[in-house]
């Protein structure tokens, strides 16, 4: 093989090499830093910043919008200034989070903290956004090294601690009390059997579905039961009350009663009396009644009196049913009515000149005597 053929080998692989390379540069790249890319920048303001410098990469929920331009030193934190692309944008509702890996690799997240619906496009040139830095867990493990020390020297001290107990009770404890806490086991043992007997009756009595069913509906019966006894309660609360009342109504009756008791002794023993005079002399009034010598008795026990004075009754109710008839007929009323016109013209006339009395006696033509 002469040397140009060598020659133009090495250039192939060198070429082809050169053309890989190029496509995974190409394939791996997102050339977000490019030159002739339109992007725009904003702040973002955090307690710390480990890991992040230039060309950071910047994601909104995981996706790449853009790289870190500077990160400058400040006194509340660390100022980051962040070419976004113009095709991007961050909002108002969204936090910044610094987050680092095991190797040390920073990444700066935007993620939401609360609702999108009042959220705006943050613009460029505005105030810096607050973010935050979430600890990587090398942290944690460096955070932890003081607290793990501290924590296995105080094992430490704990495992003293209880070496010392065992030799103190070695030295308490002797034959004897090996014995009795032998004993003290042993009953135990039997304590725990019985107490295992016991709950496996139990479980004979719960466990039968029956009684589950019952315990269930009594339990679901037992707030009505609540109800209905708060219901009772209710209106003996309410029967205990109007009692209550009724013994104060009861005592204002009482208490004046009392306060005047020999007076109404006195009224109640005048009242017996009047009530037995009273009755004797209906007593006396009955047997002159009942004496056939009064004239109510003659009138009860008299036969002809009795008939005398029923026909005297029939005679005159005879008479008021003539006097009725007369006074219904119309003939008799008139006349009736004529005789009081005529009293009446009569009355009036002599109530108008009285004299006319005395010419009515003494005749006109007759002359009086001349003395």
């Amino acid at each position: 093989m002469d040397d140009r053929k060598k020659q133009f080998r090495v250039g192939v692989v060198v070429f082809a090499s050169m053309l890989v390379t190029s496509i995974l540069i190409v394939m791996t790249s997102d050339f977000s830093g490019s030159l002739f890319r339109e992007q725009y920048q904003i702040q973002v303001l955090v307690s710390q910043a480990p890991g992040v410098a230039p060309d950071t990469p910047v994601r909104r929920r995981g996706i790449l919008i853009g790289r870190v331009a500077t990160v400058e030193d400040m006194d509340d934190g660390a100022l980051i200034t962040i070419n976004v692309n113009a095709e991007k944008h961050v909002k108002t509702n969204e936090v910044a989070r610094v987050q680092t890996s095991l190797i040390g690799d920073a990444v700066i997240e935007f993620s939401p903290v609360g609702s999108s619906e009042d959220a705006q496009i943050v613009q460029p040139g505005g105030p810096p956004l607050h973010g935050m830095y979430n600890p990587s867990p090398m942290d944690f493990i460096a955070n932890l090294q003081g607290d793990l020390k501290q924590t296995i020297v105080s094992l430490g001290d704990a495992g003293n601690e209880v070496a010392k107990l065992a030799d103190q009770l070695n030295t308490v404890l002797g034959d004897q009390d090996v014995e009795r806490l032998s004993r003290l086991v042993s009953s135990l043992e039997v304590a725990v059997g019985e107490f295992g007997s016991v709950m496996s009756n139990v479980d004979d009595i719960v466990g039968d579905e029956e009684f589950k069913v019952q315990l269930k509906e009594g339990l679901a019966k037992l707030p009505s039961v609540v109800e209905d006894a708060s219901a009772i309660l209710k209106v003996l609360e309410t029967a205990v009350g109007s009692a209550d009342q009724n013994l104060k109504n009861l005592q204002g009756l009482t208490k004046p009663l009392g306060d005047r008791g020999p007076e109404i002794v006195n009224s109640i023993e005048t009242g017996v009396s009047n009530l037995s005079e009273l009755l004797g002399e209906f007593a006396l009034l009955a047997k002159n009644v009942n004496n056939s010598d009064g004239t109510i008795g003659k009138l009860i026990n008299d036969d002809e009196l009795y008939n005398q004075l029923a026909g005297t009754v029939t005679q005159a109710s005879a008479a008021v049913t003539d006097i009725r008839l007369l006074i219904n007929d119309r003939d008799m009323r008139r006349r009736i009515r004529q005789i009081l016109d005529d009293i009446r013209v009569f009355t009036d006339k002599i109530a108008r000149d009285p004299a006319r009395i005395a010419r009515g006696i003494v005749p006109r033509n007759r002359e009086l005597p001349i003395k």
